[in-house]
């Protein structure tokens, strides 16, 4: 695969770099970028992927009993015991995926697919595996499927299934016969999945351990020897990439596709478009909102649970922009409170409370209008290849 590829060589480097010497970063302004990176690498970024690691490695167990309760015909408090490891672990992967830099933005974000490739699932490819697992467990190879049929998309598919139908133009062979062996049917192959997902996790934080990959490391000491980050400043610019989240899926997708503010898969206009909704299964896309936009703030203001330091706020403040951060940083909190604010049903929210979503989503535009123009001036950094450089 190729991650593995870029893996072992983030590793090589990592071992072997005694022979680079220091590499030139921006003209001296009086603002440490070592220490900036530093913080977002050890106190923000890693605690970000040893979280989910955590919680993607609780998801088999408690599928499992599941499936086991199933198959004795006593499901009891099963389903909603899985429910609740599916949704820690959904909940602590839109933390890191707000803020997606390292080992799984790499080779076109390869990883990040394995372990969440929403907005990217095929049903029916999903309704197909349930029969062929169900059919032929041993003959079941979950690194053979391709993203849109795995990942904790699938998983959440799969434990909050819209029906009995399949999703299909035609019937998967086998699916008529499964008759009541459905839901036992799906729960096995959702924990087949959720192995491997836990597996992910587990390779995604390795990648950043200082005693694994090193990334941690890779990017605290941008620009110094052992690193192939050419810069301190390059490395930032990896950071203000992964924040872009905000503007690409959480304002453009996850808001406006969903809410017609956006084009959108059902050419609705200023009406809600529920197949563009995020987690519409087990209904969390509130959640998921509210998760990204506390993530972007701990990096845009250096304040994390793992421990407080420099921001991107310090460095607009240290540059002189004091009136920007503060702006900024008001009306990201602003898009917070509205998104609190929301129900936690996001469902309810697009059908009962539409324009608290639409004044979310123009609360979320002015934090990202700055984002794309004066943060990137006067910081001097470049934005994302896939986003957009107007302020739509």
């Amino acid at each position: 695969m190729q991650f593995g590829r870029s893996l072992s060589l983030l590793v090589a480097v990592t071992a072997c770099g005694g022979g680079e010497t220091s590499r030139p970063d921006a003209a001296s302004d009086g603002f440490d970028r070592t220490a900036l990176l530093t913080h977002f690498a050890n106190d923000v970024l890693l605690p970000m992927q040893e979280t989910f690691a955590a919680r993607a490695a609780e998801m088999p167990s408690a599928i499992a009993a599941h499936c086991d309760a199933l198959d004795a015909g006593e499901p009891g408090t099963t389903l909603a015991d899985a429910r609740a490891a599916v949704e820690a672990a959904i909940d602590a992967w839109q933390h890191a995926d707000a803020v997606l830099v390292g080992p799984a933005a790499m080779d076109q974000k390869t990883l990040r697919s394995l372990i969440y490739s929403w907005p990217n699932l095929s049903a029916c490819e999903v309704d197909r595996d349930v029969v062929e697992r169900w059919n032929d467990p041993a003959s079941y190879d979950v690194s053979r499927v391709l993203p849109n049929a795995r990942s904790l998309t699938a998983i959440e598919f799969l434990l909050y299934p819209p029906g009995t139908n399949h999703n299909c133009v035609t019937s998967p062979p086998g699916w008529d016969a499964l008759g009541a062996n459905l839901p036992r049917a799906r729960c096995r192959l959702a924990h087949a999945i959720a192995v491997d997902v836990a597996a992910q996790g587990a390779t995604l934080e390795a990648a950043w351990r200082a005693d694994g990959g090193n990334y941690v490391g890779e990017l605290a000491n941008a620009g110094k020897s052992g690193s192939s980050i050419p810069s301190a400043q390059a490395g930032i610019n990896l950071v203000s990439d992964g924040i872009f989240y905000i503007d690409k899926m959480v304002k453009d997708m996850k808001l406006g596709e969903a809410a017609g503010i956006s084009v959108n898969a059902c050419d609705a206009v200023q009406e809600p478009c529920l197949r563009e909704v995020e987690l519409r299964y087990a209904d969390r896309a509130t959640i998921a909102i509210r998760a990204n936009l506390a993530a972007v703030r701990q990096v845009f203001t250096g304040d994390a649970p793992a421990g407080e330091g420099p921001g991107f706020d310090d460095f607009l403040i240290t540059l002189g922009h004091q009136e920007l951060a503060d702006r900024m940083l008001a009306n990201l909190d602003d898009a917070i409170a509205k998104a609190d604010a929301l129900p936690d049903s996001f469902l309810t929210a697009l059908q009962s409370n539409y324009s608290d979503v639409v004044a979310t989503h123009a609360a979320v535009k002015a934090f990202t209008d700055d984002l794309k123009s004066q943060f990137l001036t006067v910081l001097a950094l470049e934005i994302p290849d896939d986003v957009a450089a107007d302020n739509d």
